[in-house]
């Protein structure tokens, strides 16, 4: 008799789980894995039936949900196997059209509480199936699983057309193992990875996009563009072979130095999708096991495009070895060194290489296209998305941007210069230097703009000061760059101390671009009166909660972490509050009559007093 089955979320799940629910409603499809499956000639929809619930049975993921237990924690939860839901649209009979219910299917949220990660709606015709229309939640599938369910459900609906029996290979493993399995592993066996991590955090800039990041007129406005070349894919191949370097590594090259020539950066940073099949143990378990993994490119001795293809090469090594750890841990990490920085530090873009061959690109010259803009993306909190679509006769550049940090015609402007860098580099002869790709590609600096340098971090100083002003004690702000770092010489017209003017840079800094905290505060009273004051503003006293918003927060924060007391002064994270559960203290204070926080806001630097600002009663 077969049971539930129930079991902690797999390492691969949990960073699509939390950006799922992160995500605003209604537009988390933008997430959604959607896929329309060849079907057999003569194929009846009772068939088709047959066929899913087999594949229902035979791989757990099909029937699994993902809740939150009592503690807060997400779980996977096995369902018994049970008919396969199907939509059905009629083609001809008069109700919603086939496009009305696939639009249906495709972009309605997820309930990952309740609902399978499966959707299917079958399209006929005059009684003759037209279509089979499947939408996945990326939390349970990757392309690898994809793969391994179509193949299966075209030797279900082979046996069931013929009315033999199938023979499939046993499923070796199920998610469930392999969440046990990785739950079963003892922390010191991450700790190395985890060190590496923690290192290379320390190591990121804290904004690629800084010097270019801007306030627009239209927030979550955001730009998109995609360009088809035919001899790309001869031109990386070539220059992958001369440097004994796969393609994909030519492309993270091409990427790095396209960025540093874009933001004036000496060093880049983003998220690059792996699989970490190999590495689980359990390579052939059918739900998502690809998720980002950070990769971070020197250029500040400007190498030439050889070098850091090579540097690309190895660094990408590098992370793959140390990439087999949950990414909720990672995301910790990058929280707590933007509260030890005084500086968000935003590691937002993300890269994808994706082979389509033996498919076609449709083209046999170059083609650039403006696409829609991708206004569902624009509320998932990244700051790029670039994907490197590899067809059997050409390469798809899909670049996808903020306004913020891009504008349209810099989005155009990207892809051919990208393009440009890699048909340059085609001839041997030519290696050109980091810097001498700024040049070729012409991305001008914005001069209007007071940016210093804090290390290796770009600072804004006007937002700097324009933020340090918006505390109700402080007439004017002036920023200076010393060798202990950033000073602020700040004239107070009220009672303010520096620990308490860190901690409201740290609450607004995220809605600025390019703020830092200051290193030191120099305080003098409005009048000259009281003496200069001095501080770091890292000694602060204990903040206790005093509104009813700062009560709501402590007791929802306490209660779903099992913390005890709690210094408002911290973020989420320094106060013990773990990623995974910040779902949980979010659906904590709407129960208790309270909204205005969401889950990427309990991530991040701001004092949990800051984030009780934010709060207003439901």
């Amino acid at each position: 008799m077969l049971t539930e089955r129930s079991a902690n979320l797999c390492w691969g799940q949990r960073y699509h789980w939390l950006r799922y629910l992160a995500a605003p409603a209604g537009s988390r499809h933008e997430a959604h894995i959607t896929d329309s499956f060849p079907l057999p000639a003569g194929v009846t929809v009772t068939q088709i039936q047959l066929a899913l619930n087999c594949l229902v049975r035979r791989h757990e993921v099909l029937r699994t949900v993902f809740a939150l237990d009592a503690r807060g924690l997400p779980r996977q939860h096995v369902q018994p196997p049970a008919p396969m839901p199907i939509t059905l649209a009629v083609a001809d009979d008069g109700t919603a059209t086939p496009a009305e219910a696939i639009r249906g299917v495709t972009e309605t949220d997820f309930d990952m509480g309740r609902e399978w990660p499966i959707r299917a709606c079958v399209v006929t015709a005059a009684g003759v199936v037209k279509r089979l229309h499947m939408v996945f939640n990326h939390v349970a599938f990757d392309d690898v699983s994809l793969g391994a369910l179509r193949s299966d459900l075209d030797m279900m609906l082979t046996a069931v057309i013929s009315g033999r029996p199938v023979a499939l290979q046993p499923v070796a493993h199920q998610p469930v193992d392999l969440a046990r399995r990785e739950s079963a592993l003892p922390s010191a066996s991450t700790q190395p990875a985890l060190e590496h991590w923690r290192d290379e955090v320390r190591r990121l800039p804290a904004d690629v996009f800084a010097s270019r990041r801007r306030r627009v007129p239209v927030p979550g406005a955001a730009h998109s563009a995609s360009l088809t070349s035919p001899s790309l894919l001869q031109t990386t191949q070539d220059i992958g072979k001369r440097q004994r370097v796969w393609p994909s590594a030519v492309h993270l090259a091409a990427y790095s130095v396209t960025m540093a020539a874009y933001t004036g950066e000496k060093c880049t940073a983003h998220r690059m999708y792996t699989s970490q099949r190999e590495a689980s143990g359990y390579p052939s378990v059918v739900t998502c096991m690809s998720y980002p993994t950070m990769v971070r490119i020197d250029l500040s001795d400007d190498p030439p495009f050889s070098e850091v293809l090579r540097r690309a090469t190895a660094r990408v090594e590098q992370s793959l070895a140390h990439a087999h750890v949950p990414y909720d841990e990672i995301a910790e990490l990058v929280a707590c060194e933007s509260t030890r920085r005084g500086q968000p530090v935003r590691l937002a873009s993300e890269l994808n290489f994706l082979s389509q061959a033996p498919k076609s690109c449709g083209t046999r010259r170059d083609r650039l296209t403006p696409n829609p803009a991708p206004a569902d993306w624009a509320r998932a909190g990244s700051d790029t998305y670039f994907r490197i679509y590899e067809w059997s006769d050409g390469v798809t550049l899909v670049l996808q941007a903020m306004a913020a940090v891009m504008r349209r015609e810099d989005v155009e402007r990207w892809l051919r210069g990208y393009a440009r860098l890699l048909a340059a580099h085609r001839d041997p002869a030519v290696d050109l230097r980091v810097s001498q790709v700024a040049g070729l590609l012409g991305f001008a600096p914005d001069a209007s703009r007071r940016i210093v340098r804090v290390g290796p971090d770009a600072v804004d100083v006007d937002e700097t000061e324009a933020v340090l002003c918006g505390h109700a004690a402080v007439d004017s702000a002036q920023l200076s760059v010393v060798d202990r770092g950033l000073v602020a010489n700040v004239v107070v017209k009220g009672s303010v101390t520096a620990a308490a003017l860190r901690r409201h840079v740290l609450g607004a800094m995220f809605e600025h671009a390019a703020v830092r905290c200051p290193d030191w505060f120099r305080l003098v009273d409005i009048e000259g009166l009281a003496p200069t004051l001095a501080g770091d503003g890292l000694d602060h006293d204990v903040l206790l909660a005093g509104t009813a918003a700062e009560r709501a927060l402590a007791a929802a924060v306490s209660q779903v972490n099992g913390v005890g007391r709690l210094n408002l002064a911290d973020s989420y994270p320094a106060s013990g509050g773990r990623a995974l559960r910040s779902p949980r203290v979010v659906e904590a204070l709407r129960e208790s009559g309270w909204a205005g926080i969401s889950i990427g806001q309990l991530g991040t630097a701001r004092p949990l007093s800051a984030l009780a600002g934010l709060l207003e009663r439901a």
